[in-house]
């Protein structure tokens, strides 16, 4: 299968915040797949769902074009773009999809984030803290252990050596 190598920038262009929902645009989903945006409407507007969950997860919405024309769109929650990306086959459309669903969870922990008090932040960060400073501490430890012993190590190596030469004299 294609693996997709995104940067951060990348996922935040796949994926939006719309008030406190990731989503995604019709628009960019159709860039991303290759295809034509009036083909991935097309499929958003025949998609076989309850009018519950459409009215939930695709809202239809208008931009204007480059020649200033209103364009029809859509914002997708993750729930209706993993609807609609479900008819999207391929190697190259598996790994849009992939990368889509990790933007989604990229933004939905960025946004579960923003909603921690302050108090459970600054105890979040002193944990990740506490840990990477013990993780630091033990590997200068470990670097110092390795400091003192490879000289004496080393010259076990060259003594072993030098004795191994005399065994072998040749007559």
């Amino acid at each position: 299968m294609t693996d997709l190598i995104l940067t951060e920038a990348d996922y935040r262009e796949l994926v939006s915040c719309d008030g406190d929902e990731p989503t995604a645009d019709s628009v960019k989903v159709a860039k991303r797949f290759g295809k034509r945006h009036d083909n991935v409407l097309r499929a958003i507007d025949n998609v076989k769902c309850s009018a519950k969950f459409r009215l939930l997860n695709f809202e239809e919405i208008f931009y204007h074009d480059e020649y200033g024309r209103p364009q029809r769109t859509f914002n997708m929650t993750k729930d209706g773009f993993t609807f609609l990306a479900m008819g999207f086959t391929g190697e190259k459309a598996a790994a849009w999809k992939e990368a889509f669903i990790e933007a989604f969870n990229r933004m939905a922990r960025e946004l579960q984030g923003r909603s921690l008090s302050f108090e459970q932040q600054r105890h979040l960060l002193m944990a990740e803290f506490k840990q990477e400073k013990g993780l630091a501490s033990l590997a200068g430890k470990t670097m110092r252990r390795w400091q003192l012993k490879k000289p004496a190590i080393e010259g076990k190596i060259i003594q072993l050596e030098k004795d191994g030469q005399q065994v072998l004299q040749l007559h």
